[in-house]
């Protein structure tokens, strides 16, 4: 009797001594987290870092994240790990930002308040307000998984507009004929930057402007191209938007020349006079080189395919980087693996089936050299290299002013926004780069499932065309007519024929993708297998093991030899 009271007399002493322990002194040990991901995903980076120092002022952030049933799996999942890295960024400010979690439920002044402040309800709110004292609040509408790699940035936008509200200066440099209007989108500019538009005939870039948004250069002077070149190798930020074609506007032979050169100089080479085709992307065979990128042909870990889903390009160059550059070439928007370099006067005729992606728009950093070694009129020679630069290209221009339809206009206005407003953010901002989504695939299985991607997308694509052509002529013999309850089925022998073809392709793409990625869910299977089964295996094992263990320490009662 006196061991059992025993016993429990000192577990009683050794719970009670754990919860003075928690209550006590668990809340002044330090807070030690290590972080075991390949890249360090679940640790704020040392420009995000860098950034928290520079707060002054306490900011407040409220997260609004709410936990209704009709809430999809997987953003509640990211829902968890936006809250954790909203508590990282609390943790580093060292109280320099105050985290408010709230969960608005429907009808309540939570939900109100979080509609107020533009939140979007979709269903249930799952944003961010930043407020900070004398400053306008800002918000992140809503978060998306998609953008699960700009996290941190997206984050730190926010803290970068309460901490800077005022607007950035940009400057416009546009070499387009007077018939080419990008009004559209030099308003939006002036909402959003303070924009200084420049004359195209400009020998110099004012000192005040760092960054700077420059259309069709080939349609400006020799001195024009001095000055931009100057400015990039200064250390001035620079969005190119570059057009194949001529347009008219080149001024000299030598003008053109020198452009060429300015490309090579930063590494990066566009040839003149060809066209990109894309029949994948393309809404309509009879304009292949019209066509819109959806968000797998942008690079979505980078900061201009932010909120983006697409964007319409129309008579594209492509982009090459040059063998001997040093500078990083870095591609944000790429055509499919079906797109063409055709010369601009063969667009319309007969393409080749077979095509290879191309670079459209580009990011270029790291060293350059200037295209004008020997200076410029009569002038003795300036900058002729730069250990860094910051310049993003796009081989188009009609991006800006003729894409179809008021969707299209709204995407690419966001694309020239995003990359722009980046290149003009404060250097603690510019710094933060895109992070690894944490939990990615395993490589192995990553490159299997790309290759099976691809091996679809090559051998689906004429069965598609085929597939657009004969529902097509479908519609042309069998148009919608207004008919009576019932009606005679049409057994005109064409029109049997579409029926069978439009009918059969369908289960040939789904035939053919089922047999592709056949072994890529063999192989996921086998990995959930080899995750999920081990671990409860070896605890049964090691609980029968310790089961037999005792077993045989047990002694054997005297009525089991009876």
């Amino acid at each position: 009797m006196r061991y059992p009271l025993r016993t429990g007399m000192t577990l009683s002493v050794i719970l009670l001594l754990f919860l003075a322990f928690n209550l006590v002194w668990v809340v002044k040990l330090p807070d030690l987290r290590q972080d075991f991901s390949q890249q360090q995903t679940n640790t704020l980076s040392p420009a995000v870092l860098h950034l928290l120092t520079t707060l002054e002022s306490p900011l407040d952030f409220y997260y609004f994240n709410s936990s209704i049933p009709a809430k999809k799996s997987i953003l509640k999942h990211y829902a968890k790990r936006v809250e954790e890295k909203l508590r990282a960024f609390e943790h580093a400010a060292n109280g320099r930002i105050n985290l408010h979690i709230i969960d608005p439920t429907p009808f309540s002044e939570d939900a109100y308040k979080a509609g107020l402040y533009g939140l979007r309800d979709q269903p249930g709110f799952f944003g961010l307000i930043g407020a900070r004292e004398g400053q306008t609040a800002q918000r992140i509408e809503s978060f998306n998984p998609e953008n699960e790699p700009l996290l941190e940035y997206e984050i730190s936008h926010l803290i970068t507009q309460l901490l800077h509200p005022e607007p950035a200066i940009v400057g416009l440099l546009s070499g387009l004929p007077a018939g080419a209007s990008i009004e559209p989108l030099v308003l939006e500019l002036h909402r959003h930057f303070d924009l200084l538009e420049l004359e195209p005939t400009a020998d110099h870039v004012p000192s005040r402007i760092k960054t700077l948004m420059l259309v069709h250069p080939r349609g400006l002077p020799e001195k024009t191209l001095y000055a931009i070149d100057q400015f990039v190798l200064g250390g001035g930020k620079l969005l190119m938007f570059i057009d194949p074609l001529d347009k008219g506007g080149s001024k000299t032979t030598s003008s053109a020349t020198r452009l060429d050169g300015l490309l090579a100089g930063w590494g990066v080479s566009m040839p003149s006079n060809k066209v990109l085709v894309d029949p994948t992307y393309a809404p309509s065979e009879h304009q292949p080189a019209t066509f819109t990128l959806p968000r797998q042909a942008m690079n979505t870990r980078d900061v201009s395919s932010w909120k983006l889903g697409t964007v319409t390009v129309s008579n594209s160059g492509a982009l090459f980087s040059l063998d001997k550059s040093r500078a990083i070439f870095t591609p944000l928007l790429r055509s499919s693996r079906q797109s063409l370099l055709i010369d601009s006067d063969a667009v319309g005729s007969a393409l080749p089936t077979r095509g290879e992606p191309h670079v459209i728009a580009a990011r270029l950093e790291g060293p350059a050299y200037s295209a004008f070694a020997d200076g410029f009129g009569g002038r003795p020679p300036g900058l002729q290299k730069a250990a860094q630069i910051h310049v993003v290209v796009v081989a188009d221009t009609d991006m800006l002013s003729e894409p179809p339809g008021e969707s299209a206009r709204n995407a690419n206005k966001l694309f020239v926004m995003n990359a722009l407003d980046n290149l003009a953010a404060p250097q603690a901002l510019a710094d933060i780069r895109p992070r690894a989504v944490a939990g990615h695939s395993l490589k192995l299985l990553a490159k299997r499932r790309e290759a099976a991607e691809r091996a679809y997308r090559d051998q689906a694509a004429e069965l598609e065309r085929r597939l657009a052509r004969t529902e097509k002529e479908w519609q042309r013999l069998n148009p919608d007519v207004t008919a009576l309850g019932t009606e005679s089925v049409d057994t005109s022998t064409q029109l049997q024929a579409l029926n069978k073809e439009r009918l059969r392709l369908p289960m040939e793409l789904h035939t053919l993708k089922n047999t592709l990625y056949a072994p890529v869910q063999r192989l996921e299977r086998n990995v959930k297998l080899l995750v999920i089964v081990p671990l409860p295996a070896l605890l049964c094992l090691i609980a029968w093991g310790l089961f037999r263990r005792r077993r045989r320490r047990w002694p054997v009662p005297p009525s089991a030899f009876y």
